[in-house]
């Protein structure tokens, strides 16, 4: 398991440990269940998504495909978000920092390498991981982010 997986998560754990305000996003969002992503991941990609249970909580739930590295789609990690406050978990997951012209959200790993980081729908997050140390984009990421675009649009 990467240190990468594990540092992700452990700053999820520290900082959603206080109540969040309501959210103030727009109703009209899609919110998508574990059960649904896990489902629809499926039914267009034709693979299985298993909740990574060490690397979520009680506000995010990680899904992964098993084997982890696939040739398909490389190292990622579906972030189902069911926190109260979406808006602080997405900038949580994006380190609040702006996208590049692909929509890409590059978050340090903490051992030297990058996480890209895309946004979905209302509440799902999809985390990449390059060939480390590298912030390259290939195949398998335009692969996972079709392949997640077929059933949540991009935002």
């Amino acid at each position: 398991m990467r240190a990468a997986v594990t540092l992700l998560a452990c700053s999820v754990c520290l900082s959603v440990g206080a109540p969040a305000p309501a959210s103030t996003s727009p109703p009209a969002l899609r919110v998508f269940s574990v059960p649904e992503v896990k489902a629809q991941f499926r039914s267009h990609v034709g693979m299985r998504l298993v909740t990574f249970a060490a690397a979520s909580t009680s506000e995010v739930t990680s899904l992964r495909t098993q084997p982890y590295s696939t040739r398909r789609f490389g190292e990622f990690q579906l972030l189902v978000l069911h926190g109260r406050d979406l808006p602080r978990l997405r900038r949580l997951f994006t380190h609040g920092t702006p996208p590049d012209r692909q929509g890409v959200h590059w978050v340090p790993d903490r051992t030297g390498g990058w996480i890209a980081v895309t946004l979905f729908a209302r509440n799902l997050v999809v985390a990449w991981f390059p060939s480390y140390p590298s912030r390259e984009l290939d195949l398998r990421w335009r692969r996972l982010q079709r392949a997640v675009a077929a059933f949540a649009p991009p935002q």
